[in-house]
């Protein structure tokens, strides 16, 4: 039973994404969310250059605000201490 609260507690807070809502339809959401995921990945497991800058570039295309982008890379590195500037830094030279 502890290590169902345990799996649980963890699952929440790997969902546990602030995202601004009402400035985006589902579908944005979803591919937000995807790109946190994908970020958060880099950490455990390789993930190609080409899927990094393109998935990067849709997200660029969806938030469309640098403030909000230095928000959402700042609450990421908060809550999974993964940064998307950091990751994505050595290929978008």
């Amino acid at each position: 039973m502890k290590n169902e609260r345990n799996c649980k507690s963890n699952k929440e807070k790997e969902n546990n994404y602030e995202i601004d809502f009402e400035m985006f339809n589902t579908l944005e959401i979803v591919k937000i969310i995807e790109f946190f995921r994908l970020i958060e990945k880099t950490k455990t497991s390789k993930v190609s250059k080409e899927v990094l800058v393109s998935k990067y570039r849709e997200y660029q295309t969806i938030i469309n605000n640098k403030s909000l982008e230095k928000k959402y890379d700042k609450m990421l590195q908060e809550k999974a201490n993964v940064s998307i500037y950091q990751t994505l830094k050595p290929y978008l030279k």
